[in-house]
């Protein structure tokens, strides 16, 4: 993987408009019937959302093709499409729901796409060996790699989407889910370590200290 395309895929996230016309490459592809694009659409802008929206989505296509995925795989396009398809903060079963409205909405089978869906609900707990999962979890998690400008707007609109817990416990959860990130031997499993590993752990140990000293 040569720097220029690993500056390309950073220079993506700093684009939002650049990530939502990703969004719409991302719907073209997935070639799903009028109501349920105009349904996805819908969801992806919800008021609620300031992380996990079109631009995420976008992004995380994007990425995938320019990192050498097949741009024909109407399977991982729709599992990119729908992984956050139902997003409440306040819910634990997200994922689940998401892969039950993939099925419901998309005829054929998508069983793949579902539980490509279900894995992204603990990205670390996945222990299996199928190397598409594995990169769409990749790609999921790349956010953390971020240039640092961008990763701290994704940390603020996570907050927002946060909103209503109280900053002391959004301190501790938040040092919690990227202390568990930062323990872990890899967070990126496939060839795009290569280009995030690194970067991601920087941003991680930045920003953990910064909460331990806010604590």
């Amino acid at each position: 993987m040569s720097i220029s395309q690993i500056e390309a895929s950073l220079d993506l996230a700093a684009d939002l408009d650049q990530c939502r016309a990703g969004f719409g490459a991302l719907l073209a592809r997935a070639d799903l019937p009028a109501s349920a694009a105009s349904e996805i659409r819908r969801r992806h802008a919800e008021p609620h959302r300031a992380y996990h929206d079109a631009a995420h989505v976008g992004l995380l296509w994007l990425r995938h093709l320019l990192h050498g995925g097949d741009p024909g795989d109407r399977d991982f396009a729709l599992a990119i499409l729908f992984h956050d398809a139902v997003y409440d903060p306040r819910a634990k079963d997200n994922e689940a729901q998401s892969a039950a409205l993939l099925a419901a909405m998309v005829p054929g089978d998508t069983a793949w796409a579902q539980q490509a869906i279900l894995a992204t609900g603990d990205h670390m707990a996945y222990a299996g060996a199928d190397c598409r999962v594995l990169r769409l979890l990749d790609l999921d998690l790349s956010p953390l790699a971020e240039r640092p400008a961008a990763f701290a707007r994704n940390a603020a609109f996570l907050r927002r989407e946060y909103a209503a817990v109280p900053e002391p416990v959004w301190r501790a959860g938040r040092r919690r889910v990227l202390e568990g990130f930062a323990a872990a031997p890899a967070i990126f499993r496939t060839r795009l370590g290569a280009a995030y590993e690194v970067p991601a752990r920087e941003n991680l140990a930045a920003e953990i200290t910064s909460l331990a000293a806010a604590a």
